[in-house]
């Protein structure tokens, strides 16, 4: 049998499950198809996790609208979500004259996009800020709307409301074909086939295959490969502030930033792709980030880093792509996301929304729309007093699971119940941080497995670490079963 939803939304990225939450409050019905066995698997996945102030996009254009306008918008969204955020400010550092006249340039672009709360800082004004910032430093562009937050829990946060007020989400699903009809559209998966009135493609680095499979625009769609390293917790503090530099024709630099959960992190570099969907490191590109953030803080540990990851950005032209297709009307464009693609998910949300409302037509908003999440209780973060409480109401709460991150087998079992439940370890490393401490789940993994097949009624041999052909356990030594 066919489904037919209202909107196929395609691609499960933060603009995907941020437009989901937005239409969720509608009564509609709204299905999301992602190719991965997960949400957050591309660039939302593998990003900085910035909420840019908005200071950087060219006036007038589609990146500099939603910025400024997403950026204004988390700080209500993250309380209603439960999503750790913390507006840090943003610091750009200049080491010469020239680069001076740039943190000007970039503060009146920033006042022409409507950026409040900016200061030019003298280099003394700087160095009583950030104390392990390069003596060098002559000044920097201060923007205190800045922040950090952790990319992929925001996507999964607007996910999980989404799908507590109705949207449908479907993993490893990948669309093969797309026939236009009188009334909307016919969607041929892997799995089946669906019908729609509207599609929405948030596809990403496949927006382009898509725009093409509906017969829509030739969107040109270039990946570039971003690579990041990540420091241990213990060296978190090491800045307060997210501290860029200067920027240049291959954009924001490398940065030095803390991040939403406490670690430090670098980067990232700025890389052609070799070949589709590479996003393995390589030392040549750790060390190049490394030589490139000791410039902005030259006291950078050489030591404690506890991994590395490559994002890939789809970049189409120098803007964003987001509106109806000319070629087709009923095919809703949002590509070329790239950054500041995560600040301005939000914004971009609220218009298709509109537009989604006028394509339809007497869309009503539902009385019982839900617009707050709860998250799973972080034991981590809990005074004993707390945890007392919580271990008191369900005793696995008090089962330390990964002793790095102190997660514990009720935060586990908390998300694989969750409205939108992923049954890898991978899913569950998003979810609540089991596995991304300083081993890197080499303790907790086994018993991670262990939860997730109870959970999901599957042998260890059919938990993967990721998506198919990740298994883990080939089988078991004799006697073990």
């Amino acid at each position: 049998m066919t489904e037919k939803p209202d909107i196929i939304i395609i691609g499960g990225g933060i603009v995907g499950a941020a437009i989901a939450r937005e239409l969720s409050r509608y009564e509609l019905s709204a299905v999301l198809l992602e190719a991965r066995e997960d949400l957050a698997r591309g660039a939302s996945g593998a990003n900085s996790g910035i909420i840019h102030a908005g200071y950087d996009p060219k006036p007038g254009s589609l990146m500099a609208k939603y910025n400024v306008k997403g950026n204004q918008m988390y700080p209500e969204i993250c309380a209603k979500l439960q999503i750790p955020f913390h507006q840090t400010g943003s610091l750009v550092l200049a080491f010469n004259e020239e680069q001076m006249k740039e943190v000007q340039r970039l503060y009146d672009r920033g006042l022409e996009n409507g950026v409040p709360h900016m200061q030019i800082l003298s280099g003394e004004e700087v160095h009583q800020l950030e104390p392990e910032v390069s003596e060098k430093a002559l000044g920097a562009l201060y923007a205190l709307t800045a922040g950090i937050i952790s990319p992929y829990e925001a996507t999964i946060a607007m996910a999980e409301n989404a799908a507590e007020n109705g949207v449908a989400f479907r993993f490893s699903e990948q669309v093969t074909a797309i026939e236009k009809t009188e009334d909307g559209f016919v969607v041929q998966t892997n799995q089946g086939k669906l019908t729609a009135r509207l599609i929405i493609n948030c596809a990403g680095a496949q927006a382009g295959e898509i725009s093409r499979m509906a017969g829509a625009e030739n969107l040109s769609i270039q990946e570039k490969k971003g690579e990041y390293t990540l420091y241990d917790r213990n060296i978190g503090g090491f800045v307060q502030h997210v501290i860029f530099q200067t920027p240049d024709e291959n954009g924001k630099g490398v940065l030095v930033t803390p991040t939403a959960e406490g670690n430090l992190l670098i980067g990232p570099s700025s890389d052609a792709l070799e070949e589709p969907g590479d996003t393995a490191t390589t030392q040549l590109g750790q060390d190049k980030i490394f030589i490139q953030a000791k410039k902005s803080c030259e006291k950078l540990p050489a030591g404690g880093a506890i991994t590395s990851f490559a994002g890939i950005r789809a970049v189409c032209g120098e803007d964003f792509v987001i509106g109806a297709s000319a070629l087709v009307p009923d095919l809703i464009q949002v590509a070329g996301i790239c950054s500041p693609g995560l600040t301005s998910a939000p914004a971009i949300a609220q218009d298709i929304a509109e537009l989604v409302k006028v394509k339809l037509g007497s869309v009503k908003e539902k009385k019982d729309w839900k617009d707050t999440r709860e998250a799973v209780p972080c034991v981590r973060e809990l005074s004993w007093e707390e945890r007392k409480t919580l271990c008191e109401k369900n005793a696995d709460y008090g089962k330390i699971v990964c002793r790095c991150e102190t997660v514990t087998e009720g935060e586990i079992r908390h998300v694989l119940r969750s409205a939108v439940p992923v049954y890898t370890v991978d899913g569950v490393k998003r979810r609540c941080r089991a596995g991304m401490g300083r081993c890197q789940g080499s303790f907790c993994t086994p018993r991670v497995m262990q939860i997730i097949a109870e959970e999901a009624g599957i042998s260890l041999e059919e938990v993967r670490k990721a998506g198919k052909g990740t298994e883990i356990v080939q089988g078991y030594l004799k006697g073990e079963k």
